[in-house]
């Protein structure tokens, strides 16, 4: 493993759509297989007008390799962001390093103006269970539900300070 480092983007990036879109794809796929999102939603979802979107490299900042994000989008509430998705390629998965896509994130939805955040997590990898633990101070409601993707949790919190 390189130099990990953590960049916003948006659709104004120096860096298109074009030049990501299928490193974005594969992770996807390699994280979520046949409930991963297709390139055209996953494009959507980049780059709404207001999505937030961080990308994790490892690598120098002039060149590297993608190997991971996370997206949210505004809900009807402007003051509330909805993380869609975060993916990390399963190679760099236990280091840590989703903390580091999620402080960006928190970062760039402060800057946007909102203060709270909520998402759904996968309940039976454990997921949802580290979210809650590690954000306890901040966790406003959660709700378990079904969903096409399996069992979930509903999380509503406050964006975290820094």
């Amino acid at each position: 493993m390189g130099e990990i480092r953590v960049e916003s983007w948006s659709r104004a990036s120096a860096l298109p759509w074009s030049a990501i879109k299928d490193r974005i794809a594969a992770i996807e796929h390699e994280c979520f297989g046949q409930d991963a999102f297709s390139q055209s939603e996953l494009r959507l979802a980049f780059s709404g007008r207001r999505s937030l979107v961080v990308l994790l490299w490892d690598g120098p900042s002039d060149g590297g390799r993608l190997i991971g994000y996370t997206q949210a989008q505004p809900t009807d509430d402007p003051k509330t962001y909805y993380i869609a998705n975060t993916a990390i390629a399963k190679g760099h998965q236990g280091r840590g390093l989703v903390r580091l896509l999620m402080d960006r994130l928190y970062a760039d939805v402060r800057t946007a103006g909102a203060r709270y955040m909520e998402r759904d997590a996968a309940i039976a990898n454990g997921y949802a269970d580290k979210i809650v633990r590690f954000h306890a101070a901040d966790v406003l409601e959660t709700l378990d539900h079904d969903s096409p993707y399996g069992p979930q949790r509903f999380i509503r919190m406050r964006v975290p300070e820094p």
